[in-house]
């Protein structure tokens, strides 16, 4: 994929995004902010300095980290790459923040020596998550971690969708995915079958918040103040007790 412009998808992608920047109670924006916590969480727990983040979206994880060795970016977008270079600013560890706009594909040949790879909520946007994986793979050291979280098919918002015939089965489109346009719809089977085929072994790997509702429908509750951020806080903690089931799953890998 030769990088001249952006192509539609990503620009799809990026416009959608902006739609749920503005909005009073997307519910995306919240699940994103969980998603970063978990990611976070996994960079304190292995100790890792050298970073790597393949695409940033809205807001890059650096802005979240007190201290780091160093911070690599690779972000297709025009407008989320000059977002990551405007929060670079004020940050102390700022000379050690790299920015590349493009694709993975292309830069890779620039990238090495990270011990924690971030692929979040990417996998499933692809056209070739299997490609994706191969490249990264090469980027890889013995020691690197690579951390890797796409939706859940097994979500229970989506059980309910077809335990109620909403949906006709489980890796049925959803309405969400059409609006970014979405390309695979992973169980942890299919995830850990694809991370191990191209060459991966598996650390550890789970899922995290309960959503019982559709992002929209969510959005609703909120905005009605139906439920609080106190429930979205209940929601996180109770994963435990439904350890399958979360919104999203992960899985953190090294190389074989």
């Amino acid at each position: 994929m030769k990088f001249d412009k952006e192509n539609n998808y990503i620009s799809n992608y990026t416009n959608e995004w902006l739609k749920e920047e503005i909005k009073r109670h997307s519910f995306e924006i919240i699940l994103n902010k969980i998603r970063k916590k978990k990611i976070i969480e996994f960079i304190k727990k292995f100790n890792s300095q050298h970073i790597l983040e393949v695409g940033c979206g809205l807001e890059p994880l650096f802005v979240h980290l007190d201290s780091f060795e160093s911070f690599t970016i690779v972000e297709p977008s025009k407008i989320f790459y000059n977002y990551a270079k405007k929060r670079i600013k004020g940050k102390l560890t700022n000379k050690n923040i790299k920015i590349f706009r493009g694709y993975i594909e292309e830069i890779h040949d620039k990238l090495e020596n990270y011990d924690f790879i971030i692929l979040s909520s990417l996998l499933h946007e692809v056209p070739d998550p299997n490609r994706i994986l191969q490249i990264i793979h090469k980027i890889c050291n013995s020691n690197t971690i690579v951390h890797i979280n796409v939706p859940n098919v097994y979500s229970v918002h989506n059980l309910l969708g077809y335990e109620i015939g909403v949906i006709k089965n489980l890796f049925e489109e959803s309405e969400t995915g059409k609006r970014f346009k979405r390309h695979t719809r992973f169980d942890m089977k299919l995830l850990k079958n694809m991370l191990e085929n191209n060459g991966y072994k598996i650390l550890e790997s789970g899922s995290y918040f309960i959503k019982p509702f559709t992002n929209t429908q969510m959005e609703k509750l909120l905005k009605k103040k139906i439920i609080k951020i106190e429930i979205i806080e209940g929601l996180e903690k109770i994963i435990k007790y439904f350890p399958n089931f979360g919104a999203e799953i992960y899985a953190n890998v090294k190389k074989r």
